[in-house]
């Protein structure tokens, strides 16, 4: 019986971790901002380290890239 307790424990505490891994990789990567004629006007990157901040405007018109790998512009 103690056995099997210490498994769901290690399993649950496995389980979590795998998801938390999941939820932050999610996160990780680039919004592109654009002004009303679709030229790209900002960007702001997180959860990938140096390449972290943010330049020019933020507008609601955006998109999503998800990733760290460099873009150019």
């Amino acid at each position: 019986m103690r056995r099997m307790k210490k498994f769901a424990v290690a399993l649950a505490v496995g389980a979590v971790m795998a998801m938390s891994f999941s939820a932050a990789a999610n996160w990780q990567g680039t919004w592109h901002y654009y002004n009303e004629e679709g030229a790209l006007v900002g960007g702001w990157t997180a959860g990938c380290g140096d390449a972290d901040g943010s330049w020019g405007v933020r507008t609601t018109n955006r998109h999503f890239v998800q990733g760290c790998g460099a873009a150019e512009f």
